[in-house]
């Protein structure tokens, strides 16, 4: 679910500097995922880089956790360049970045807080193993919960916006998560409405996770019966039961990380909006169709009504002209 590994951005003209780098960062894990180390050696090498692979897919925004940036490279002033472009015109509004400088004096500290938008300020000096451990660790930490919440916005307004039919919501709005058809290392994901209606690429797959998640204790569990599971390996079940105001709703996800609390937290609640929505769409269908199978009915029985006055009218307006006939035969003949 999500992510497969972190991407971490490190851009310095001294080879020597990448070197080290890649080598104190190769074991560093993040939520069980293992960080992958892209350098760059220019200002013009790295956003090649966030223009191509870094870049996330139908965007421009850059799938990059962590940027290091040094500052003095083509020019003196090439890495803040750079980190003006990830923030303004590449859209990397997340991306944590941090200047590591060999020359402080050229781009001094306080200088450059004021001036841009970054995460941190360390000299080459001072920003030793662990301090590079710490930095990443924490700022991949910082950037995931950004990120997914961001995302979390925008999917509960895609799906918002989508809730006038079922239809509607089933196919523009749950429909909008991820790409259409089985995808190459994706996890087993979907959604199941009213324990018939399922949403997924995975149909077969996910009923089998879904009854495993579901026997498990849940990590977050509701008076009313709505609950969110998860396993040792990350893997999540959202639950909300049937009520007044609430459908009988599950999403299973597939995931190679394990979730902090905060964003399970989001998650459930993100949850129990998907279900409310459809247990609101679900009874004003209902509603609607009861409304015109009534109208429906009531149809025939006016039409009777209206039929049954009309004859009488006829036979009397035909009996009193047989009658007046009849009397007018007669006087003729005398």
């Amino acid at each position: 679910m999500f992510f497969n590994e972190w991407n971490i951005l490190v851009v310095d003209d001294e080879p020597d500097v990448l070197a080290v780098t890649k080598l104190a960062l190769r074991d560093v894990k993040v939520y069980g995922l293992p960080v992958k180390i892209h350098t760059a050696a220019s200002k013009a090498e790295a956003i090649e880089m966030l223009k191509g692979p870094l870049a996330l897919q139908g965007s421009t925004e850059p799938i990059v956790a962590v940027a290091l940036v040094d500052v003095v490279m083509e020019n003196d002033q090439a890495g803040l360049e750079l980190c003006k472009y990830i923030r303004e015109e590449a859209n990397g509004h997340s991306v944590q970045l941090f200047i590591r400088t060999g020359q402080p004096g050229v781009a001094p500290e306080r200088s450059v807080i004021d001036n841009y938008d970054i995460s941190g300020y360390f000299t080459k000096v001072e920003l030793s193993e662990q301090k590079l451990y710490t930095l990443v660790k924490s700022g991949v930490r910082q950037w995931f919960t950004s990120w997914y919440a961001l995302m979390t916005e925008e999917s509960t307004n895609n799906i918002v916006k989508h809730s006038g039919s079922r239809k509607d919501f089933l196919e523009n709005g749950i429909g909008w998560f991820g790409e259409p058809g089985p995808q190459e290392g994706e996890g087993v994901t979907g959604f199941i409405f009213d324990r018939n209606v399922i949403v997924s690429d995975y149909p077969t797959q996910i009923k089998p996770l879904y009854d495993r998640l579901n026997a498990l204790k849940p990590v977050i569990e509701t008076a009313e019966g709505h609950k969110l599971a998860m396993d040792e390996m990350g893997n999540i079940l959202v639950k909300t039961a049937k009520t007044k105001t609430t459908a009988d709703y599950a999403y299973v996800g597939e995931s190679s990380m394990i979730m902090p609390r905060l964003l399970l937290e989001l998650t459930f609640k993100s949850g129990l909006v998907f279900s409310t929505l459809w247990k609101k769409i679900t009874d004003e269908e209902k509603k609607a169709a009861k409304t015109v199978t009534k109208k429906s009915a009531a149809k025939p029985a006016a039409q009777k009504v209206v039929k049954k006055p009309v004859k009488k009218v006829a036979r009397k307006v035909v009996a009193k002209a047989a009658k007046k006939a009849v009397k007018k035969t007669a006087k003729k003949k005398k």
